[in-house]
């Protein structure tokens, strides 16, 4: 050991570098893992929660790096952390913070397991967490000097490219994840014979590329369209990468365009509200170029449009709707009002489903289930068969759009317990018959016993389904933040929080009682009920540090330096990360790419900071 590090501080080492394998490669990884679920997993996800794609070997392989990181710095730690001013150690002394009150959080959670290791299908618990906080710590002592940027522009070049080609594949409709090739290196040769296919509900017209969800592109192209258009204007002096800045450019507007995120498209606003203050004598200076680019772009981007039949700019007239419904007076509504069941109840060992109009009541007596209306009257309902599947239907006027399906609850049952209520030939509700005769609703995934809620709210009454239910989620989420002011409840446990047997209110946002909502679609909310509130002050105070840092060393300057050009990009691909975080949350494919573009940011920072005190104290 002592040899290899006496020979490598002869060499002229570049600690920065293993940095650009873990931003190429980890928002690459698509291969399917099979996951040690646990009993709360299971009883939310069922079956399904034994095998993920986009999440558990992108979190393995980044706790791998990270390992190596922690092994380099250790070993030449002298060498790596030599920064130090007042600034940076608060950013690292809060940040130290953030992550103490995470591991916490997992410490003390109720679902331990989670919380360590994350869930299916997200894999973000306290060991991801610290893996980002290594990613964001070495990024910022390892990165020395311009030259090191190269190791951030090339990756993301390449991540670029690659969604950009995979996502223009699955735009159309022909996933090569799903082909022949696509499903031979994302499935281990062992599965594959058990027909373990990737399904996926993204239609045609929008694209994810390697990035787990459309939402996620969005917030992957708000860190860096920014950086790279900001880049492609300030290039000077080498043309080739000024135009290779600007085609990487273009092709993020594709991906942003093409995923029709709206938090992206957020991201980017707020961004280039930012770009105006930091660069406008730049922009008074240079206003014609930047006409004549942004003319271009806009031409582009609808003529793309309209050779696309409307689909790229679909989802921005539904954003200014929103906008709008958002000062509507709703204050009077009534979501039960606007679905077909306003609940389910249990009378001693009966059900009775509530109706707008009516009620129906199911019993079960003499090896028969029986039903009646609010008036005790018998609804005839008859058996029959639709294929496979044993049905009971009736031809009641008030009834006749409520059918069921009745089998057995379990393949060891002697009877046929189990039945499961369709509205208009839709499942909604299943019900278990108890060996007292007694009838129960059940989670349709655990198939355990559960009785609908009806959770506290703040806000949005009557705009539930704003932003695509979003507005459901956090007036759900709001109410539970009184319970996390010191600790949350775990890293990636929302959704064992989340009051998931609110069916009516699941049923009128998303068309079905029987939706999961696994995640809070918000940064910040995610944060607070899963880490607690003092770790999201923490995180909050990190990005206000960073970007009051930013505006007044780079905020209305006429000339730049190179490393206050980068310095200011990069900062705006924090900003726009930061304000599509308000509509998305953190996920493994995305996350280290910005960890590790704040950690570059306030490592430029230090140095034009540094730079500027040299010059104030000459």
């Amino acid at each position: 050991m002592e040899n290899i590090k006496i020979f490598l501080k002869k060499k002229n080492i570049n600690f920065f570098f293993p940095i650009a394998f873990v931003l190429t490669i980890i928002p690459l990884i698509v291969r399917m893992a099979m996951t040690n679920a646990d009993e709360n997993t299971l009883n939310i996800f069922g079956e399904k929660a034994k095998t993920d794609f986009f999440s558990q070997n992108k979190a393995f392989y980044l706790m791998i790096f990270c390992v190596i990181l922690l092994a380099i710095s250790i070993v030449f730690f002298k060498k790596i952390f030599e920064k130090k001013d007042k600034i940076l150690n608060s950013i690292l002394i809060i940040g130290s913070i953030f992550l103490l009150f995470t591991m916490l959080s997992a410490i003390f959670s109720n679902y331990k397991q989670v919380s360590f290791y994350g869930i299916y299908d997200r894999a973000e618990g306290f060991i991801t967490i610290a893996c980002y906080f290594i990613l964001f710590v070495y990024s910022i002592y390892t990165f020395k000097t311009t030259n090191d940027y190269k190791y951030i522009i090339t990756p993301i070049f390449i991540l670029v490219a690659i969604n950009s080609l995979i996502g223009l594949f699955q735009y159309v409709g022909q996933d090569l994840l799903k082909s022949k090739l696509g499903m031979a290196i994302a499935i281990p040769s062992e599965y594959q014979s058990s027909n373990q296919g990737i399904e996926l509900l993204y239609e045609k017209g929008k694209l994810y590329g390697t990035l787990f969800h459309y939402n996620y592109v969005g917030s992957f192209v708000a860190i860096v369209l920014p950086i790279l258009f900001c880049l492609t204007l300030l290039e000077d002096e080498d043309i080739l990468h000024k135009l290779s800045l600007g085609f990487f450019s273009l092709l993020s507007v594709w991906l942003l365009f093409g995923s029709t995120s709206r938090a992206g498209i957020i991201g980017i606003s707020v961004s280039t509200l930012f770009a105006v203050i930091i660069f406008w004598k730049l922009i008074l200076e240079k206003w014609k170029t930047l006409l004549i680019l942004l003319s271009s772009l806009i031409i582009l981007s609808i003529g793309a449009n309209f050779a696309t039949k409307g689909s790229l700019f679909e989802r921005i007239p539904p954003l200014i709707t929103d906008t709008i419904s958002v000062f509507k007076d709703t204050s009077d509504f009534d979501y039960r009002n606007y679905v077909p069941v306003r609940d389910v109840k249990h009378t001693d060992k009966d059900v009775e489903v509530i109706l707008q109009n009516d009620t129906l009541k199911i019993s079960y007596e003499n090896n028969n289930y029986v039903f009646k209306n609010s008036k005790n009257e018998i609804i005839n309902y008859t058996k029959g068969k639709v294929g496979s599947n044993k049905v009971l239907t009736t031809t009641n006027d008030s009834f006749k759009n409520i059918s069921f399906k009745y089998d057995k609850f379990l393949a060891s049952s002697n009877r046929d317990d189990g039945l499961l209520l369709r509205i208009d030939d839709q499942p909604l509700f299943m019900f278990n018959l108890k060996p007292d005769n007694s009838i129960h609703l059940i989670n349709l995934y655990s198939k355990k016993d559960i009785d609908i809620e009806f959770p506290p709210a703040i806000g949005f009454k009557g705009k539930e389904k704003l932003g695509s239910a979003r507005a459901y989620i956090w007036s759900r989420s709001l109410p539970m933040l009184k319970d996390n002011l010191i600790l949350g409840s775990g890293p990636d446990t929302f959704v064992f929080r989340f009051p998931q047997n609110d069916l009516i209110g699941l049923y009128y946002t998303y068309g079905s009682p029987n939706t999961i909502v696994d995640k809070p679609h918000n940064l910040y909310l995610q944060i607070a009920l899963n880490d607690g509130i003092i770790a999201l002050l923490a995180f909050l105070a990190i990005m206000v540090i960073y970007i009051i840092d930013s505006m007044k060393l780079y905020a209305l300057k006429k000339d730049f330096t190179k490393s206050q050009k980068l310095g200011a990009a990069t900062c705006l691909g924090v900003i726009g990360y930061l304000f599509a975080g308000i509509f998305n949350d953190s996920v493994v494919s995305v996350a280290p790419v910005f960890w590790i573009v704040l950690g570059v940011g306030v490592s430029l920072n230090y140095m034009n900071r540094t730079e500027m005190n040299k010059k104030l104290n000459k």
